[in-house]
């Protein structure tokens, strides 16, 4: 395609021709605000919030976080937003197959039939199996960055309002794209990711959309496991938030909820949004 003259026979204009070569090369070169499915940023306020689970043996974790104004993606990245990214050669292909420490051969086979690529029929949905450097990749393409595990809390929680989920207080039910008790196709039904945004009762009061299921998202937090009590040794990981399509835990696609990991993890129910300090 990339070599294809203009035949004489063509009923174009020049001008017509370099109009569409002139739109190709705005495509291999997109800027952020122009990727498709990219759905826009939300602006968000600072301030002081009670981050961590409010009840259970969770309950002596938790901490205040003070975050500063930002902005956050409406949507999770989409599979169409990513390709941008790809086609602009500065991001690499999303993988199709997931992986993670001690997968078997069977998980991964399983799981990465999940795998939303570059599919054009899931254009919509979140692209998914890419892992932390994949992300932040993507987001500095896009002049943003991955949001901390805080900012992420915050924007779930409704900033002050403090709740447990981005609508409010009430169980899951048929808001989030879950697998859980109440999903709109069934407990356990859910086969694949959602495209962003179709599930609008999950929306936050700001108006960002699916930060509960869908598919958990990396931020840019970090911290350290099996360390001893001295605080020695452990392995460095990253920090993924809010649940994915396939939980059907509601503790899962709550506020609080931490998932540690490396950040070579690729999974199918793993993907990612940006954000921007104001």
């Amino acid at each position: 395609m990339e070599n294809e003259q203009p035949s004489p026979r063509t009923s174009r204009s020049r001008s017509a021709v370099m109009a569409m070569l002139g739109a190709l090369a705005l495509l291999a070169t997109a800027s952020p605000a122009d990727a498709p499915g990219t759905g826009g940023m939300i602006a968000l306020p600072g301030g002081t919030y009670l981050a961590g689970e409010r009840t259970g043996p969770a309950w002596d974790t938790i901490t205040y976080n003070t975050v500063r104004p930002f902005l956050l993606d409406a949507t999770e990245v989409t599979v169409a937003a990513y390709g941008a990214c790809v086609a602009a050669g500065k991001c690499t292909p999303a993988p199709a197959t997931v992986e993670w420490e001690a997968i078997g051969r069977s998980e991964r086979t399983a799981w990465s039939a999940y795998c939303n690529r570059d599919r054009a029929d899931r254009a919509d949905h979140p692209v998914n199996c890419v892992d932390w450097n994949q992300a932040t990749a993507y987001c500095a393409w896009a002049g943003k960055r991955l949001p901390s595990e805080e900012e992420w809390e915050w924007a779930a929680r409704n900033a002050k309002q403090g709740t447990a989920y981005p609508w409010g207080n009430d169980h899951p039910g048929d808001r989030p794209c879950w697998s859980g008790e109440g999903s709109d196709v069934g407990k356990g039904n859910r086969a694949s990711t959602c495209a962003v945004g179709t599930h609008a009762k999950s929306d936050s009061a700001a108006g960002v959309k699916d930060l509960a299921g869908n598919v958990w998202e990396w931020s840019s937090s970090a911290t350290v496991v099996f360390a001893d009590s001295r605080g020695r040794g452990g392995t460095p990981v990253k920090i993924a938030r809010g649940g994915g399509w396939s939980d059907g835990d509601p503790r899962n696609v709550s506020a609080a909820v931490r998932f540690p990991d490396l950040p070579t993890r690729r999974s199918a129910d793993l993907g990612f949004r940006c954000a921007r300090t104001r």
